[in-house]
């Protein structure tokens, strides 16, 4: 039996959960939080890297979201603009986690200081450069918007940062524009399970749609 190790919070996980939702592949979880991940010993003897998503499959352990996603879709999924959603989210819009996370953790520990700015900051600005890249050059036609695995990763990260942004700025930043993202999504029946499964559970702190009003 497949077996998913995966984290609800992650984004990474959120978009391969969906896919093998999407795809009817068979599969147990075993459901981590950000807490239990550094001790899990099921996970550890896995992925040293102690990462998620890892699938254990029938005839390998897959212990990269982009490998999983290769092996489900095939090879010439490379040359889709969802694969470009995915490495928009898997670098410009991580950055933007990354640095917001920093400028939240030093605040939290130190209070509110110049390094702390200085990462916010860094974070709005590559946050914004992601959204403008995402609407101006990868889904200029958002009244036709075809949900993918990419896609539902760089949806994840743009709610994660919305949420964890500490910033007015992030909120508001084109969101007029990202609305038909979150209404395809809840179109989507498949993240529609995901949501409704998932939503306040253990470990679940990230919203899975926009919170506009």
């Amino acid at each position: 039996m497949n077996t998913l190790i995966w984290v609800i919070d992650s984004p990474f996980s959120r978009a391969v959960k969906w896919l093998l939702l999407k795809t009817g592949m068979k599969h147990s979880e075993h459901l981590l939080t950000w807490d239990s991940l550094a001790n899990d010993p099921r996970l550890a003897e896995c992925n040293p890297k102690l990462q998620v998503p890892t699938l254990i499959a029938d005839d390998e352990t897959l212990t990269d979201s982009l490998l999983i996603i290769l092996r489900l879709l095939g090879h010439d999924w490379h040359r889709t603009v969802d694969a470009q959603l995915f490495r928009l989210g898997d670098c410009d819009f991580e950055a933007t986690l990354i640095f917001l996370f920093r400028a939240n953790l030093l605040a939290h520990k130190y209070g509110r200081s110049q390094e702390s700015n200085f990462m916010r900051e860094a974070g709005v600005a590559t946050y914004q450069k992601s959204v403008d890249i995402l609407l101006d050059h990868l889904v200029v036609n958002t009244a036709k918007i075809e949900v993918n695995v990419g896609l539902v990763l760089v949806f994840s990260m743009v709610l994660i940062a919305r949420s964890n942004a500490q910033s007015d700025i992030v909120r508001d930043y084109r969101i007029e524009e990202l609305l038909p993202f979150h209404e395809a999504l809840t179109a989507d029946l498949v993240y529609q399970q995901l949501a409704q499964s998932y939503s306040g559970q253990e470990g679940n702190r990230w919203p899975f749609f926009i919170n506009y009003s």
